[in-house]
Parts: C-alpha cells; structure tokens; sequence
C-alpha cells in the first residue's frame, strides 16, 4: 500500500488536503462578520414609520421617487412600492411636453444626456430614448465611430 502511495499522482493533492485542515483547525475561531465595516445593502436598510411618512409628504410635494430614494439610501423601485403600500397614487413616470422640449433645446445646446437626467430627475437612456422618440438626431458617444452612435 505505502508502495502505491508514494508512486501516486494524487499523492501531493493528499499532502496539500492535510495541512489545509491543519491551519483551518489551528487557525484562531472569528465570527463571519467580526471584519466588516461595510453599510448594509441598500435594500435591507431599516426605515421607521416617520420615515414613511416623510417619503410619503416629499412624494405628494413634488419630489421625485429617485431625490427620495437618495436621501435615504434605498432604490426608486423601494421608494414607489412603500407609496403603493401607503396607498400613494404614482404621478406618470417619464416628461412632460414641455420638458422633452427643453431637454431637447437643452442637448441640442451642447447638454450631455446625463446632465439631462440629472436636471430632470430621470436616467440617461429616458433622456435619450425620449429625444429619439421626437426625432433628435443623436450625437455620437465619444470614443464610438459615427455609425454607432444613432
């Protein structure tokens, strides 16, 4: 038997197994979150009920579920399903008119469709796509040839 051992190809796999379970079992005992100084994820974050009801006045008052959710750390998605649970009534998602218009004068400009979104309160593509959707010949990402960029 030690004569097949030794002549064994997995013999250093055997070697390697053993002290692994050596230093794991002579390693000092840590708890799993002993090491972490991390925030929790965004979507277990604890809201108290004043909380609720303050995302509920600043949504009634005009702001937008992306502003709320950024004050408070949690996604817009978190912040328009607390509404439906507080029986808000969502607003339209998207722009108006009016405001496609002046995104639209506002890109023609020389406005980078991010700085768009940031205005409006929207994301980049609603931006884009709403521009496409009137016509707005798009300019090209930089870095990209001409033919990507539409």
């Amino acid at each position: 038997m030690e004569l097949v051992r030794r002549n064994s190809k997995l013999v250093h796999l055997s070697r390697k197994w053993h002290d692994l379970q050596e230093r794991i079992t002579s390693s000092p005992h840590r708890s799993p979150q002993a090491d972490s100084d991390t925030s929790p994820p965004r979507s277990r974050r604890f809201l108290t009920a004043e909380d609720t009801v303050e995302i509920v006045h600043a949504y009634e008052a005009g702001q937008s579920t992306q502003c709320i959710g950024s004050r408070y750390g949690i996604s817009k998605t978190r912040v328009a399903t607390i509404l439906r649970e507080q029986g808000v009534p969502l607003r339209r998602q998207g722009l108006t008119d009016e405001q496609v218009s002046e995104a639209a004068q506002l890109y023609e400009a020389g406005k980078s469709l991010a700085t768009l979104g940031a205005h409006f309160g929207v994301s980049h593509a609603t931006i884009a796509n709403v521009l496409k959707k009137r016509g707005t010949r798009m300019r090209p990402r930089p870095g990209w040839s001409d033919s990507s960029g539409s």
